[in-house]
């Protein structure tokens, strides 16, 4: 991905150490920020995988944690002290996961 910013018959290796060495900095913003960071945006092959693990985990966790919520809530030999914590560790997940990633 380096191609975008190699000059004339110049290697990835000369660019990486073109941005990197400090004896020899010859970089604009645009090519260090690229260098240090990687490119803006992930290729779609690794977009998609990670985007259906993401998936599998918030829906298994809304899942799971409903479900000890509807279990604890509606049997009542259910309703002891070390449930209730359950319930409240169950509420706060399930809470956490669906109003959690709009804080970023």
């Amino acid at each position: 991905m380096a191609e975008v910013f190699l000059r004339p018959n110049e290697t990835e290796e000369h660019f990486y150490e073109r941005c990197t060495n400090a004896s020899i900095f010859d970089c604009s913003e645009a090519e260090m920020l690229w260098c240090m960071m990687g490119p803006r945006r992930l290729p779609l092959s690794r977009i998609v995988p990670l985007s259906a693990v993401l998936l599998l985990i918030f829906l298994s966790g809304v899942v799971g944690n409903a479900a000890v919520c509807v279990v604890i809530v509606r049997h009542p030999a259910m309703h002891t002290d070390t449930n209730y914590y359950l319930f409240s560790l169950a509420l706060s997940d399930l809470l956490l996961l669906l109003f959690g990633n709009f804080i970023h």
